[in-house]
């Protein structure tokens, strides 16, 4: 269960350095394309255009790697709930488990305290004879 864990905790470090990475390449494409005054419009378009075909497929990318974080955060989560559970379900065991316990050995004090002794039989002493 550790080894399950701490593979998806590299995973999600994983996608998170992928998520910033994306988000690093989106913003440098952003600063590249704007329109240049020199060029025609025509060229200004083409240029926006592949700015945008850029820009979409880094988006999708960066879409996908939140899909994978979140789904990766999802597993991680109900781990920990199953997790949760078991220690509940544990303790909850060894408390009756204690419960159970403390009624036996109170029923056998009780028993100790009401028991009956056994008289040990008297050594008598002999009798004084009579002269």
């Amino acid at each position: 269960m550790v080894i399950e864990m701490s593979a998806i905790g590299k995973k999600v470090s994983e996608l998170q350095k992928k998520i910033v990475l994306a988000k690093k390449e989106l913003s440098e494409i952003n600063t590249l394309e704007q329109p240049l005054p020199e060029f025609i419009n025509t060229t200004n378009m083409l240029r926006s255009n592949e700015y945008l075909q850029k820009s979409n497929e880094k988006k999708s990318q960066l879409l996908i790697a939140y899909e994978e974080y979140t789904n990766e955060l999802e597993n991680l989560v109900s781990n920990i709930a199953h997790i949760k559970g078991s220690i509940h379900n544990l303790k909850s065991h060894f408390k009756t488990h204690k419960k159970i316990k403390k009624k036996i050995k109170s029923k056998t004090k009780s028993r100790k305290k009401f028991r009956k002794r056994k008289l040990k039989p008297r050594k008598r002493k002999p009798r004084k004879r009579r002269k």
